[in-house]
């Protein structure tokens, strides 16, 4: 009988740790505990070292990562359950950071870059062929996934099974792809019965429609919210075209000439051909431009940061996509009062930082 017993209490304690402590949808304390870790890492929304914040209460940051790649950053913060935090830097005052941000042709959202002779990231974060994601940001994630990687086996190795993944701005961007590339690692690389939660803070557009159907889908159920503020501009870029390139291969416009002309009339033949012609000809010239712009130009500016760096080969697209599952923070009176825009540069920035995300949860879901 004891020993029946005993059986009994180890199986039930072994069911309870055994359980994820994360819970699936969006939760407002849990998000208000994220947005005070990102005060104390993303250093250009602190002046003369005061925290718009309050301290995180219940998480210690037991690691920080050294600067990498384009200015990279993260941290690492353990709560009193067990639940770590992995909080990614965003945008920061320096060139080499703001470059990462403006380095926006896509590539394809499987393959490889290269660093020199000796060094290759390879990665997966999706599994269409017609996922493309922001090369920028994908230089990001090169620089902070390896050690991200080998933390998150260290604390497994301690008992630590539960992982929020936390960004705001450029870190929710690097934030998306992280969470991308955790899913499609080579099984074995880290443990299959981690469980992960994502927030992605004022996040930028991280690639296409297809890679944002592919995000979706694997963090479905509830594990992931993209929060944005109404009145912030940041969650509109990178500036996109759609071309028809972009639509999935069954669309009108490729087929019409093969497909449709027989049964269409004068008009509506002249009308698609008009189109064809000249506005998505248009659109096509302006994907060009921005790719040329943003990514031939600027890859010499990149190249002289990360010495060694091989231009990749570029995605025919500018088609960016808002990705996630949508948390909207829409101002009232009170936040318009409190937000007053700014005069200057500093203007451009008052709605986007996370001090103005912090008091619209706050006005939003008071309790929490």
């Amino acid at each position: 009988m004891k020993t029946i017993i005993l059986f009994l209490l180890i199986f039930i304690t072994t069911l309870i740790y055994s359980q994820s402590k994360l819970k699936p949808g969006f939760d407002a304390n849990e998000y208000s505990r994220l947005l005070e870790i990102t005060d104390r890492q993303a250093d250009s929304t602190r002046y003369g070292g005061k925290y718009y914040t309050p301290y995180p209460a219940g998480y210690e940051m037991v690691y920080r990562s050294d600067v990498t790649g384009m200015d990279n950053r993260w941290d690492l913060w353990l709560s009193s359950d067990s639940v770590c935090v992995i909080s990614i830097r965003g945008t920061t005052v320096s060139e080499t950071s703001w470059l990462e941000d403006f380095y926006a042709p896509m590539v394809k959202a499987s393959g490889f870059l290269v660093f020199g002779k000796d060094k290759l990231f390879s990665y997966t974060l999706a599994s269409d062929t017609n996922a493309a994601v922001h090369t920028g940001f994908l230089i990001g994630l090169s620089a902070v996934a390896p050690g991200i990687v080998e933390k998150i086996n260290e604390y497994y190795n301690k008992g630590i099974k539960d992982f929020i993944l936390m960004g705001h701005s450029q870190g929710a961007a690097l934030t998306y792809l992280l969470r991308s590339y955790l899913h499609y690692l080579p099984g074995g690389t880290i443990p299959g019965d981690v469980t992960f939660k994502t927030y992605c803070s004022a996040p930028p557009k991280p690639g296409n429609l297809f890679y944002a159907y592919d995000h979706e889908f694997i963090t479905r159920g509830g594990w992931q919210s993209s929060v944005s503020n109404v009145v912030d501009w940041v969650p509109q870029m990178p500036i996109t075209v759609q071309t028809k390139f972009d639509f999935n291969k069954n669309d009108p416009f490729t087929t019409v000439d093969s497909t449709l002309a027989a049964n269409l009339g004068l008009l509506p033949r002249i009308v698609i051909g008009l189109i064809q012609k000249s506005m998505l000809g248009s659109l096509d010239e302006a994907r060009d431009v921005m790719t040329k712009y943003l990514g031939k130009d600027l890859y010499k500016i990149v190249e002289s940061k990360i010495p060694g760096f091989v231009e990749p080969r570029y995605y025919s697209s500018m088609d960016y996509t808002a990705c996630g599952s949508p948390v909207i923070l829409k101002p009232n009176a009170a936040y318009y009062e409190a937000f007053e825009k700014a005069p200057g540069i500093a203007g451009l920035f008052t709605h986007h930082m996370p001090n103005a995300y912090y008091f619209l949860l706050k006005e939003i879901y008071p309790d929490k």
